[in-house]
């Protein structure tokens, strides 16, 4: 058979064997070589079209926009840098503020050295110069005095003096008993003082990171890490959608093989579903709603390095305050004086400057304290500052500032403005017995200019001075008196005095201890002293206590000052009875509860007192009672007298026992404390910046309810997205297998607009939901596999797959209603009335979560407040009305859709809108009623009945065989002399 060969249009055979060929061009012959048709070279001739012509619209249309948001998160990253690159600098700064510097040390022969700082171990001995220094480790001072500024520390700007160290056989305790002896490091020395001449000497005993300022900087740099609930659980929640998307996977490959589909086909419709359960936008959508939060917080000057510390900040439990800075302003200002006429006390004196002026109390005032000035400026006590100004009077200290003691001339008192025809009033401090937080007072020898006699003045806690007083002397109405005062909130201190004899002379005052001279007091008055609080504070402790958060006090203050300031600010309410905790000194060690502001002692106390400790108290307990720390934390309300490290603890003890802790301070004492806390605020760009996650512009705690409230918004919202997101991919996963049964699946157009124009829209504009202005007591959930979460979630699930799987058999139903055709192989269809009615419920089901998980109280504003939402989810309903109700033509052909016509479709069409406004009422109810924080606690009350009931009835199963036991066993062993297993168990125990 011959093969006919067919010529083109042009008359020439057409060959693509590779074989070649003349053509006749009229003069001119070409030769023409065919080539064959290959599939890999088409491939590459597509992918080159597609390289050169796709990535340049690519980038002309994309690029704008990436180029915007890239440049938003360069700005937002550059911000997160600067503050980090700032705090490290500061850190960096306070490490080598002291490890630069040289010093002179003694060595063995004598000699002094200059070396530098580093070089320094323990065992060497350091001269302190005159002129002072920033100490550069932890040394004991051996000879001379130091007065010190140990705010780095303490917080507190008060000067402390150092004295040496005596020789005594005992251990060296530089934290506990010693600490009036040591010098640490990173604390200033003002100034030094000697005798003779001689040289100001230190033992160094701890360097580097074993200094108190090294183990605040360790504090800083290594904090305690912990979890939080929220991302925890989103990993988990992470796991299982994969383990979902597993099941899918295979049930796609059975399907899909079962219908004789291909390799390529078989595999990427399979790991279509991985994507779909698994959305890859989950972890920029569960970050939306903390970036809104930080830029609000932004504007009103709150600054944050660590973004997911925002979503902690709305489980917040409990607030650790500082006073000094924190809640209150610097010093103490003195309100009053009560003078007592021996009977009763008489009113109030503002002023006792108008005291007469041989008053006994006014002497008292004016020399009954510790001042001392420094380059001609006086300094000491807040409290003493305080009480001397307000006598007006003047102090003179002899000789020069670092040579006093080598005078034997006393510091000496006198009025300002009086002139005196004979002698002049000038009252000499002969001897000052200091304040001791275990006496609870302090006093001084005086001896007056012309005098006979010395006089001893004291003042102190009225419980204390009440006891050294003559009963005669004690006015009747003292009591109310201190009642009123206390409980209003007041600092109170009691003033007496007596007369010495007049055989007390000068060595004897040198030489008597202050037990031998401080009884028989005559009782004088009260001083009344206020310590000025910020007005922010009484107000924002009152909205945090009335949204049920827990606040109290961490100080190195006076454990007295704070308590009084804890009852202005409200921290402690008036009828609230405080007790301080005491450890006893000697063996056997036990706890006491002393009641403050009596004078009484008891070991028990009631579940209405509050507890109040100190630095030194809560170390013993540290050591000999550690497991009363988390009850004394837990009822403790004022920590007095705390050193950084003991802060941390605190703060940690409180961790332990599943409190989510914020702490507010403004000193470089509260580092290690605002690092250890979940949250940590700072007031200051200090020192104490560097290891808070949050700053804030404003120097009071009015951020506190602010950070909190936004806190709750951000975890709310994020809450609600992960959750938007969950379902998002669950019902999209249960829409692809539903319509796979068919061989149908969804186009790729219908895929964009659900990811990328509702889905994407939806839970950018889900976060812009503002924060509640108020605090409520209910906290917001942080657990995502919570049974308050879970519960509602499977519902809103179960819902969707139902009203979809309605919307089929509605379809199935109508009479009009053409079923798609059973395919094979590798084809899939995709215009059909199954994917439209499925794909058009599936559309309103998103924007229904969304609406769902949108709602705003108690923790955000209404949800008509975020006008970008409601706009969004306005154009979306209508958009997805139009596709189903009143279709264009053109678009039912881009979104590859069965058309609608009016003539037969309308019911269907409205018993569409019919199902979907079921879904929504019944989503709204799942979402109001079941998402309650109890559900929880109710599910665990029932599985806790369960296991009471199950326990009794193995009870009753033990005792019915016990008894059959016994009857086999009655010949041979006395039922009288056997115990039944019911006689033999615990007594109390709660079955």
């Amino acid at each position: 058979m011959t093969k006919t060969k067919t010529l083109d249009r042009w008359g020439y055979e057409p060959f693509n064997d590779g074989t070649s060929q003349s053509l006749e061009t009229g003069g001119w012959c070409v030769k023409c070589t065919g080539y064959k048709k290959s599939k890999i070279r088409l491939l590459i001739l597509h992918f080159f079209c597609l390289t050169c012509c796709g990535v340049p619209y690519l980038f002309l249309n994309w690029y704008p926009q990436y180029r915007a948001k890239l440049g938003y998160r360069r700005t937002q990253l550059q911000l997160a840098d600067f503050v980090l690159i700032k705090q490290s600098k500061m850190l960096k700064n306070m490490v080598e503020s002291v490890s630069n510097e040289f010093v002179t040390i003694i060595d063995e022969y004598g000699v002094n050295q200059i070396i530098n700082s580093k070089e320094l171990v323990p065992g060497d001995i350091i001269l302190i110069p005159p002129q002072g220094c920033s100490m550069m480790c932890d040394a004991l001072l051996l000879t001379g005095t130091c007065i010190v500024n140990e705010s780095v520390l303490t917080g507190e700007s008060v000067p402390v003096t150092k004295v040496p160290a005596l020789h005594v056989d005992e251990y060296y305790e530089p934290t506990g008993n010693h600490a009036k002896h040591t010098l640490y490091c990173g604390t200033h020395v003002i100034q030094t003082r000697y005798y003779n001449h001689d040289k100001v000497t230190a033992l160094v005993v701890r360097t580097a990171t074993m200094t108190a300022k090294g183990q605040l900087i360790r504090s800083i740099i290594f904090p305690k890490i912990f979890g939080f609930d929220f991302y925890r659980d989103a990993i988990k929640f992470v796991v299982v959608m994969f383990l979902i998307s597993s099941v899918g996977v295979a049930y796609s490959l059975y399907l899909f093989i079962s219908r004789g589909a291909g390799l390529e086909t078989v595999l990427l419709r399979s790991l279509d579903i991985v994507t779909i359960v698994v959305p890859p936008a989950l972890p920029a959508a569960m970050t939306v709603g903390t970036i809104y939060s930080q830029n609000r917080l932004k504007k009103v000057g709150i600054f944050c390095t660590s973004p997911p510390r925002i979503n902690v900040a709305g489980k917040v439990k409990l607030v650790c305050f500082d006073k000094t800075g924190t809640l209150t302003e610097e010093g103490l200002r003195v309100w009053g004086v009560l003078m007592s006429d021996g009977h009763s006390i008489l009113e109030e004196e503002e002023k006792p400057c108008n005291f007469p002026i041989m008053s006994p109390i006014l002497h008292a005032m004016a020399s009954c304290h510790s001042l001392t000035k420094i380059d001609g400026k006086l300094c000491g006590d807040p409290l003493d500052l305080s009480m001397f100004d307000s006598t007006d009077w003047d102090i003179e200290e002899p000789g020069n500032e670092t040579n006093r003691f080598d005078q034997l001339a006393p510091t000496v008192v006198k009025p300002r403005g009086w002139q005196f025809v004979n002698v002049p009033l000038e009252i000499g401090i002969v001897r000052q017995f200091h304040f001791s937080s275990n006496i609870q007072c302090m006093s001084v020898i005086t001896r007056t200019l012309g005098a006979r006699n010395m006089t001893l003045y004291t003042k102190g806690a009225p419980e204390k001075i009440l006891k050294m007083c003559l009963p005669s002397t004690i006015p009747e109405n003292i009591s109310s008196s201190l009642a009123y005062y206390t409980t209003a909130g007041y600092r109170v201190i009691a003033i007496a005095y007596k007369q010495l004899p007049k055989t007390f002379k000068w060595l004897h005052s040198q030489r008597v201890m202050r037990e031998q001279v401080e009884y028989e007091l005559i009782f004088l008055g009260l001083l009344i002293l206020q310590n000025t609080l910020k007005p922010q504070s009484a107000p924002v402790i009152k909205q945090l206590q009335n949204a049920r958060i827990k606040c109290l006090m961490l100080t190195g203050d006076n454990i007295l000052t704070a308590v009084s300031v804890s009852r202005n600010c409200g921290l402690v309410a008036p009828s609230t009875p405080l007790s301080q905790v005491i450890v006893t000194a000697t063996a056997p060690r036990t706890i006491k509860l002393q009641p403050l502001h009596s004078s009484s002692e008891r070991t028990e106390t009631d579940a209405s007192s509050a507890l109040v400790i100190d630095g030194n108290t809560w170390a013993e307990l540290s050591e000999f009672f550690p497991g009363l720390l988390p009850q004394v934390a837990t009822r403790g309300v004022v920590f007095a007298r705390m050193s950084p490290q003991q802060k941390a603890e605190v703060v940690e003890t409180l961790q332990s026992l599943d409190y989510i802790v914020a702490m507010v301070g403004d000193g470089a004492n509260d580092c290690g404390a605002l690092k250890a806390a979940h949250i940590g605020i700072s007031l200051s760009t200090a020192e104490a910046s560097i290891a808070a996650p949050f700053t804030s512009n404003t120097p009071d705690v009015t951020c506190v309810p602010k950070l909190i409230t936004e806190g709750r918004c951000a975890l709310v919202t994020n809450f609600g997205l992960f959750n938007f997101m969950m379902l998002y991919s669950l019902i999209q996963f249960s829409s692809v297998l539903i319509l796979y049964i068919d061989a149908i699946e969804i186009g790729t157009i219908e895929f964009l607009y659900v990811d990328l124009v509702i889905t994407t829209s939806l839970a950018v504009v889900m976060g812009r939901s503002e924060p509640s202005p108020r605090l409520v007591p209910q906290r917001p959930l942080s657990s995502l596999i919570s049974l308050s979460n879970l519960i509602p979630l499977i519902l809103q699930v179960i819902l969707a797959v139902t009203i979809q799987y309605a919307s089929l058999d509605l379809l199935r139903g109508e009479p009009w209603f053409v079923p798609v055709e059973k395919l094979e192989g590798d084809e899939t269809a995709v215009q059909c009335w199954e994917n439209t009615a499925v794909f058009l419920v599936s559309c309103y089901q998103y924007v229904i979560l969304a609406v769902v998980y949108c709602r705003g109280r108690p923790h955000r504003q209404p949800i008509y407040s975020n006008g970008l939402f409601m706009g969004t989810v306005t154009l979306l309903v209508v958009f997805n009305t139009i596709l189903l109700v009143i279709p264009f033509h053109e678009v039912t052909n881009f979104f590859e859709l069965e058309a609608f016509f009016f003539n037969h479709t309308l019911k269907f069409r409205l018993i569409l809108l019919c199902l979907v406004g079921v879904n929504l009422v019944i989503s709204l109810l799942i979402e109001v009623k079941l998402v309650n924080p109890n559900i929880s606690e109710s599910f665990k009350k029932l599985i806790s009945v369960i296991r009471i009931s199950r326990l009794r009835w193995l009870e009753h199963v033990q005792m019915m065989s016990e008894d059959r036991i016994l009857k086999r066993l009655k010949d041979c062993t006395p039922v009288g002399k056997r115990k039944s297993w019911t006689e033999n168990k615990m007594v109390g125990s709660d079955w």
